[in-house]
């Protein structure tokens, strides 16, 4: 026990050199590098490098963006959110559903997120709005127009993406019951 109260100093010390050192790799030239320094940020979850991250959703490769929202996920911090619904129009498919995802495990009932995803149950990728659906049945708890939009999603010519607005109206009218 007390090996452990004089140890914990340097732990928490080799953490922060860890995070500003991660921080700096985020500038890299190599987009794998940036990617890898995003993830172990996510994974470390400190909520200062959010401002940090959120820069890198404008990075000019589709993977260090997907890779910067996944983070912001794992971080799941409110401060994310506004960057995250506008990212929701990134060009690229896989990076959306990303953003859906980090929107999701933010998991606030912030009316803009919900907005965004509701929009985004139009998008023209199957597979995002697939995610979107999940991600409104997480979110979208109190919401009349993400319930109506999900409604509407039952006939949307994917399976999956029918089935995922299924199971998320499943789960908004249980959660609602249960509150």
């Amino acid at each position: 026990m007390r090996a452990r109260k004089k140890i914990s100093p340097i732990i928490g010390l080799m953490d922060n050199c860890q995070i500003i050192m991660l921080v700096e790799q985020l500038k890299n030239k190599h987009p794998g590098v940036r990617c890898y320094a995003a993830e172990e940020l996510g994974h470390i979850g400190d909520i200062s490098v959010v401002p940090d991250l959120v820069e890198l959703l404008q990075d000019d490769h589709q993977e260090v963006r997907a890779s910067v929202a996944r983070a912001l996920g794992e971080i799941n911090h409110q401060s994310a959110l506004t960057a995250l619904v506008g990212t929701l129009s990134d060009p690229v498919g896989s990076v959306r559903v990303w953003v859906a995802y980090a929107i999701e495990q933010i998991g606030t009932s912030n009316e803009a997120a919900i907005r965004g995803l509701i929009s985004s149950l139009q998008d023209s990728e199957w597979f995002v709005r697939s995610r979107v659906a999940t991600g409104l049945g997480t979110i979208g708890v109190h919401s009349k127009g993400a319930k109506l939009a999900l409604k509407n999603a039952l006939k949307d010519p994917n399976q999956t993406v029918r089935k995922n607005a299924e199971i998320a109206l499943r789960k908004i009218n249980y959660d609602s019951k249960t509150e």
